[in-house]
């Protein structure tokens, strides 16, 4: 159970990571609320990472860039994460790569602007409810979104297994 009152109380980093515990792979900075915005200034992991394309290890930083990404609401306000990611170098010699940008997996997705976990919630809401209805209900559970991006997370989403069947016709 966690005790915010008194000498006894938790760490502000410990509840950070209650609250945000979807970000776990990240290490949290800064949680501050500016307005109706909750934002949240995050790092990825220090250590070596994989190449994408000879799957050497590497710990080489080439430099760094930020990212920001939506998140699940907190409180009913939108949460925003600002991520500083590494750009790292390929170490390993003949390696076509030179430079890669460190991902975070189960996190964040490449080229997306939200969390996975984000994506997720939505495009179930906008698997069952799709266009006005799904952005309505987002929008009131503190996701903005437009009736277009519900429209396109509902066409990114895989369509079920369809069986085949074994018989064709017959009598």
């Amino acid at each position: 159970m966690l005790n915010l009152a008194g000498s006894a109380g938790c760490d502000i980093s410990e509840l950070a990571g209650i609250v945000f515990s979807g970000l776990s792979s990240l290490v949290i900075g800064d949680v501050t609320g500016q307005g109706e915005v909750i934002v949240v200034r995050a790092r990825t992991a220090a250590g070596p990472v994989a190449c994408p394309r000879c799957g050497s290890l590497t710990g080489q930083v080439h430099g760094y860039y930020q990212r920001t990404v939506a998140d699940l609401p907190a409180d009913g306000r939108p949460v925003v994460v600002n991520v500083r990611v590494r750009r790292m170098r390929c170490a390993a010699l003949g390696c076509p790569v030179q430079t890669f940008r460190e991902q975070v997996p189960g996190v964040l997705d490449r080229y997306q602007r939200c969390t996975t976990r984000l994506a997720g919630q939505a495009g179930e809401v906008a698997r069952r409810l799709a266009g006005r209805a799904g952005a309505g209900l987002l929008a009131a559970l503190g996701v903005p979104l437009s009736r277009h991006t519900a429209l396109r997370i509902l066409l990114r989403l895989a369509l079920p297994e369809v069986a085949v069947p074994r018989v064709l016709g017959g009598r």
